[in-house]
């Protein structure tokens, strides 16, 4: 047998490995959408089939989109997705740099979504954007977003019920701005609000002190994902429950986390007593 063969054959054996690796290697799904957060990314599962979409989320739902630092892995996620939704504004969005073409930027217009009402809002901007971007699923976008909002109204309106009975009602609390949109839907009766951690002075705990022990606030409400203790001596020094509520979709989902921060201040409010 001549030499070349089997050198002929070795390289056919390389190509045909070669070409098999090709076939073989993750290729990015027309269905993968990436969200800059939990709560779109809640919201998009909501809307989208499983078999429609594969919806995943930078950010991790107890960390702050300020101080969040962009991975690698993050960018080549990005690269990969076949569409990219991010909500207006988050600092850490603008470092992926995300393809125009692929990229969806939804503005909550200053309301917090975590508020129900507001959530349904959100859902339905989000909504006819997806239609858009997906003209032929626009009748079952419609259909999961009726059946969805349905679901969060129902279950509001079960936790309200419960507020009510806990008496919520005109109570006053100090909390983190980020949190005093929920805390009002709740009934509360927010005295002061406060920043991130490291925007308070000592000028500021010393004028939150006064208010709490002038107004007798019954507890001081923290932001999980800014600064699970930016309160917790003004609530030592008043005396009241200190309660950390989070501000984006635990991986439960959106109603599961709704229910946990309704049911921890309830607890407080039942403590303080």
């Amino acid at each position: 047998m001549p030499r070349f063969i089997p050198v002929f054959l070795m390289v056919l054996y390389a190509l045909a490995a070669a070409a098999g690796c090709r076939r073989e290697a993750p290729n990015p799904s027309r269905n993968d959408i990436l969200t800059s957060d939990t709560l779109l990314g809640a919201m998009t599962a909501a809307l989208l089939s499983p078999e429609e979409a594969h919806v995943s989320s930078i950010l991790p739902p107890a960390q702050c989109p300020g101080h969040y630092d962009v991975k690698l892995s993050d960018i080549g996620r990005v690269r990969a997705a076949a569409l990219v939704i991010s909500m207006r504004g988050l600092p850490f969005m603008e470092k992926v740099e995300a393809e125009r073409g692929k990229l969806l930027v939804m503005d909550d217009g200053g309301r917090n979504w975590m508020v129900p009402e507001e959530h349904i809002r959100g859902l339905g901007l989000l909504g006819e954007e997806l239609a858009r971007r997906f003209p032929g699923e626009r009748a079952r976008i419609e259909r999961r977003r009726l059946a969805y909002e349905g679901e969060v109204a129902a279950q509001s309106s079960v936790l309200r019920e419960e507020l009510d009975r806990a008496g919520t009602a005109g109570v006053p609390v100090i909390a983190s701005s980020m949190q005093a949109p929920i805390l009002r839907w709740m009934g509360f009766e927010v005295a002061a609000e406060y920043g991130r951690p490291e925007s308070i002075s000592a000028r500021d705990i010393v004028r939150l002190s006064r208010i709490a022990a002038e107004r007798r606030i019954r507890m001081v409400v923290d932001n999980l994902q800014s600064g699970p203790d930016a309160g917790r001596l003004i609530a030592e020094g008043a005396g009241a429950p200190h309660v950390v509520l989070s501000n984006f979709p635990s991986e439960e989902g959106y109603l599961a986390t709704l229910r946990a921060n309704v049911r921890a201040v309830v607890a407080a409010l039942g403590a303080g007593r």
